[in-house]
């Protein structure tokens, strides 16, 4: 009964209007194609009709193959989309704003996946449908963890955001599960499906945006202040007309003293307090990388297959359900304890178990069926640990950090050199796992368990508690320069501690009592 009572007196459930529920379960559709897309690619490079149908013939094992090289070319160029993609959605998200740009992608996304989908023996039209999807990908990947960010109430920016995150997980699930029951097919269908059901998403996520509200803050930052009142009181239901005016106003005011206080250029973003926040935004992303996260999603059902698991494509639905589990109590954890925390311990997490898993398999226990259950379970409390903290953390810090005049172009910044990072990391990994070359197989995890210890020490000598602050908060206290060490206890006194207040899910309950009680008051007078 406790645990019932404490879940309903949850900020998520008392700041959760129908509203806001609505966008971000909207806002979701655009991560579960990232999710997708990401997870059927790793399941191809061990589907057997997939490499009949696109793969090259070897005479001498009378077989077909995909190369090393091609494995590149197929998993490095898309997340180079990604990158490129993230650009685009710089240049053009602040003019456009956060609903064309979601179209924008949505159309670059069908066009991209129609060409794999028409794909008849052509390994490289696929390559070429993928690079064109990616594009837009990195653009959603850039504009919805901002969009979530800017139409939050504070108590609960992290759960919003982390709904990106989650959608990955759940679009994860869904093609590996779809891969799982066809990749014994003998047939096109093995992976035609798959590459059909892509489609799905853009077409709903395109008409879906017609019916959400732009973002507040960056109708403000357009001087739209009428159009801004109308979509913050879309997404604030239960609170009272006089307290979204006041909020609407102190975000107004904030955002005159950030625009008297620096421009909207790209080299803005590499003076003064914004580099701080610049480096932190870029940090997290290139640290997610290089810890495996980009390995784990496209080369998984190699690493299996090389630490001797058997049943791969059951394990790959298991650890994306272990991934989606993590990633749900990333809407509780990182609002009720922070960020800072939470990234240093599941860092120290990653380290340790792609330690151990790397151990078993240069010790040779991996042949031994003990073996390959310890490096199996290793394998899941990897995947929780990442998902928990190094992917919804990531999006969260990443989209919350930014100021709001210079919001896309930092997100750009650190999207575009994290996955700058990852497509280092595919490119480069099977010439260092793979027969032939570096041949160190599944000891390469000692390679990205080493990353993860780094991470560890960078968060906690380098990353802030960003939690618990309005937007409008952080950009005191990065303009303060507050250390590190007192950025949790510092006492805010500007535009932002009073947004905070106003944010508060107490405050917004005693206003409307307030009226309520004047209400009555002057009807029985």
């Amino acid at each position: 009964m406790d645990l019932i009572t404490g879940f309903l007196d949850a900020n998520v459930m008392k700041e959760m209007t129908l509203s806001t529920f609505l966008v971000a379960l909207y806002c979701s559709l655009g991560a579960i194609g990232f999710g997708i897309d990401y997870g059927y690619w790793s399941g191809m490079l061990a589907m057997p009709q997939f490499i009949n149908d696109f793969g090259v013939y070897n005479p001498k094992t009378n077989s077909f193959d995909l190369p090393s090289t091609w494995k590149s070319a197929g998993s490095g160029p898309p997340i180079a989309g990604l990158a490129v993609g993230a650009v685009i959605a710089g240049m053009v998200g602040n003019h456009l704003g956060r609903l064309k740009t979601f179209r924008l992608s949505s159309v670059i996304s069908i066009a991209g996946i129609l060409i794999q989908c028409t794909s008849m023996g052509s390994y490289w039209q696929i390559m070429v449908g993928r690079i064109i999807n990616s594009l837009a990908l990195g653009i959603l990947a850039n504009t919805v963890p901002a969009y979530l960010a800017e139409v939050s109430p504070l108590s609960i920016r992290g759960t919003l955001v982390n709904c990106y995150q989650f959608s990955i997980s759940i679009g994860a699930i869904l093609v590996n599960t779809a891969n799982w029951g066809m990749y014994q097919r003998t047939d096109q269908w093995a992976y035609r499906l798959v590459l059909i059901l892509q489609l799905t998403v853009p077409i709903i996520f395109v008409i879906g945006s017609f019916f959400v509200p732009e973002s507040p803050r960056w109708l403000i930052g357009k001087d739209r202040h009428a159009d801004a009142g109308n979509s913050l009181r879309t997404l604030r239901t239960d609170t009272s007309p006089e307290v979204v005016d006041q909020e609407i106003q102190l975000i107004m005011a904030a955002e005159k003293e950030n625009k008297s206080q620096f421009d909207r250029s790209w080299v803005e973003c590499f003076r003064g307090s914004n580099l701080r926040r610049t480096l932190i935004a870029t940090g997290v992303q290139c640290l997610q990388q290089a810890q495996g996260n980009s390995f784990m999603a496209t080369y998984s059902v190699v690493y299996l297959k090389l630490l001797g698991v058997q049943d791969i494509y059951k394990i790959q639905i298991l650890m994306s359900l272990t991934m989606a589990l993590a990633s749900g109590f990333a809407f509780y954890v990182p609002d009720r304890f922070g960020r800072r925390w939470l990234l240093i311990v599941t860092a120290v997490a990653l380290w340790v178990s792609m330690y151990i898993i790397s151990a078993i398999q240069a010790s040779g226990y991996s042949s031994h069926a003990s073996g390959q259950k310890t490096a199996a379970a290793f394998i899941f409390i990897w995947q929780a640990a990442m998902s928990i903290g190094w992917s919804s953390c990531v999006w969260i810090v990443t989209a919350e950090v930014p100021t709001l005049q210079l919001r896309e172009k930092t997100i750009t910044i650190a999207t575009f050199v994290g996955f700058c990072v990852s497509i280092l990391v595919t490119f480069i990994t099977p010439f260092i796992q793979d027969p032939g070359y570096g041949n160190l197989g599944a000891r390469i995890g000692f390679l990205y368990g080493g990353f993860s210890f780094a991470a560890a020490i960078w968060a906690f000598l380098f990353f802030p508690e960003t939690g618990f602050r309005s937007l409008e908060e952080l950009d005191e206290l990065f303009h303060e320069k507050v250390s590190v060490w007192r950025f949790r206890t510092y006492q805010t006194s500007g535009y932002g501690a009073q947004l905070a207040e106003v944010e508060d899910p107490t405050h917004r309950r005693d206003a409307v009592s307030d009226k309520t009680t004047a209400g009555h008051e002057e009807n029985l007078a």
